[in-house]
């Protein structure tokens, strides 16, 4: 067996449920799946499922320990809520390469909003202000930036249904990021709407 195969099933074992019940129902026919021999299949087998499943279960709650702390407000606004999306989250999307946890926060918040549209998520406000924290991770990529996030909320203040614009810009790689949220009729004027 190749590293780069035991790393493939290694992976698969510890960061997806539905692959991991597979392999330990049939170690062989999953891991002809990935070039193994039978005796490597076996090998991966002894492995004890149950302690897979603890350190897989270690894993993601690391993940939303990162998680919660990128998007602070929204884990708090939905509560338990928040950890039952992410474990449904986490079976969809495992993170990879040097900026995988604001990866990850920006596909969960991505995540959210979509269950907050299909399933009328509590509160109402919910799908503005994860798009607003997730506006910030957007914002802090280095270099120059102009973002712009239109909210039915006011999710920075008091969540009363005040449409905003929230503007972050940085004119150069060095200079520090700006943020301004403008209320509803300033921000009519800004992007040139006329009454």
């Amino acid at each position: 067996m190749g590293l780069a195969q035991t790393q493939q099933v290694l992976a698969q074992l510890y960061t997806n449920t539905e692959f991991r019940e597979r392999f330990f129902a049939n170690p062989q026919a999953v891991g002809v799946e990935f070039g193994l021999s039978d005796d490597e299949a076996q090998q991966l087998a002894e492995v004890s499922s149950q302690e897979v499943n603890i350190f897989a279960n270690s894993l993601k709650w690391k993940r939303l320990g990162e998680i919660r702390e990128l998007l602070p407000r929204t884990a708090k606004a939905l509560g338990k809520n928040f950890n039952t999306l992410f474990w449904r989250y986490a079976e969809t999307y495992l993170p990879t390469g040097i900026k995988k946890h604001r990866d990850d926060a920006i596909a969960f918040a991505n995540f959210i909003n979509n269950a907050a549209q299909k399933e009328e998520l509590a509160p109402v406000w919910v799908s503005d202000l994860v798009r607003y924290e997730k506006a910030w991770l957007l914002a802090y990529e280095p270099g120059k930036c102009l973002k712009f996030c239109w909210l039915r909320y006011a999710v920075h203040r008091d969540f009363t249904a005040k449409p905003t614009l929230a503007i972050w810009w940085r004119w150069s790689g060095r200079s520090q990021l700006r943020h301004i949220i403008l209320p509803h009729a300033e921000a009519r004027r800004v992007s040139g709407v006329v009454d």
